[in-house]
């Protein structure tokens, strides 16, 4: 029996790809190993989103490739979204790698397997249902979509996965049924934008009545909202969030910053005073509400006036946990196309502050 090894990078949602690709290869008689020396192949799900992702993504690859001089690895895939963004810059550049392919061939990821191990077989073994789940056993993700139909200056997501595509209420209410039964007790709901969820499908927004829908399921325990938008929030969901106890009181609302003029030039719909109304008004409705968030640092024309609305915004919002990024210049992005007027010494510094500053909050 064939060994193979999945390395997962990224988010949640690449999490959800990997764990269908695991399903896929068990089904079809693949052995999985988180030992790489000792498969047979190794499939690296790449993360294509900011410049350290992508270089994590690189050093992943290379270091799996080491395996086929060390270790008994005879094939290494790379795919995910990295590969889906520089298909062909990789194929010229990466050689190391036996198979380089986008986000739509990982259904096929049986036969690519197949193919590179010289495996004959009659006939594969398909479903696009199942996953093997690769979080602990208590909890799991569920994918409620995928793509984005946001246009955040920054953001390289709608250029590499495309528009907001959700799956159906039914579809996802069938998929946490199959989670639970295996063992799970609480589900995170991930997209891109949660906020979202519905509105391609449905022609109107309906994440409160999937979440009603799920919280009917018997066994399920909990239910956690990630990615929020803070400007897709309704009072439907806020009520729900208040009144139903399957559903934690746990907010997941990346801000990305709270500067008016920084937050224009990255188009994000929305200001300060609009983030800080929904913040109070979340936490008089839920009051053991915890919120996480995460901020970009040094983007194009933040100054250090700028830089300074942020960190008051910080004491004001008095975050639960806060994530801080660099800003990265990327490619296909409207804020690519800008100089890049802070120093990455001087962003780094900004960080460092902004998180000490946090760290004494949290």
């Amino acid at each position: 029996m064939h060994k193979v090894s999945l390395v997962t990078l990224g988010c949640p949602k690449n999490t959800v790809d990997s764990e269908r690709m695991f399903r896929m290869l068990e089904l079809n008689g693949y052995a999985l190993s988180d030992i790489p020396e000792e498969a047979d192949l190794i499939i690296v799900n790449t993360c294509g989103f900011i410049q350290p992702a992508k270089e994590e993504s690189i050093s992943a690859a290379l270091e799996a490739a080491d395996y086929k001089r060390t270790g008994r690895c005879k094939g290494l895939i790379v795919t995910g979204c990295l590969a889906e963004r520089y298909t062909e810059d990789l194929k010229k550049e990466l050689f190391e790698a036996d198979l380089i392919f986008g986000l739509a061939a990982e259904k096929d990821i049986v036969r690519h397997c197949d193919r590179l191990l010289g495996v004959e077989r009659a006939g594969i073994v398909l479903d696009d249902k199942s996953r093997h789940l690769l979080t602990p056993k208590p909890w799991g993700y569920l994918r409620i979509s995928d793509g984005c139909d946001r246009k955040c200056a920054f953001c390289a997501i709608p250029a590499i996965k495309g528009p907001s595509k959700s799956e159906s209420i039914e579809h996802l209410v069938a998929e946490a049924v199959r989670m639970v039964a295996g063992g799970v007790k609480e589900i995170a709901l991930v997209a891109q934008d949660t906020m979202r969820y519905g509105a391609d499908i449905y022609n109107k927004i309906r994440l409160t009545d999937l979440i009603r829908e799920l919280i009917r399921i018997e066994g399920l325990k909990w239910l956690r909202l990630l990615y929020t938008y803070p400007s897709g929030w309704r009072d439907d969901l806020i009520d729900l969030l208040s009144t139903e106890e399957k559903l934690c009181a746990y907010v997941d609302m990346p801000i990305q910053h709270a500067s008016d003029p920084i937050l224009k030039a990255m188009n994000r719909g929305t200001t300060r005073s609009a983030i800080g109304r929904l913040i109070r008004k979340l936490r008089t409705r839920v009051p053991n509400l915890t919120i996480r968030s995460s901020v970009i640092v040094g983007f194009p024309g933040e100054e250090e006036h700028h830089f300074q609305e942020l960190i008051d915004f910080v004491d004001e919002a008095h975050f639960s946990r806060l994530a801080g990024f660099l800003y990265s210049h990327e490619e296909g992005t409207t804020a690519g196309m800008k100089i890049d007027t802070v120093s990455e010494s001087e962003k780094r510094e900004r960080l460092d502050r902004l998180m000490s500053h946090q760290a004494m909050i949290s």
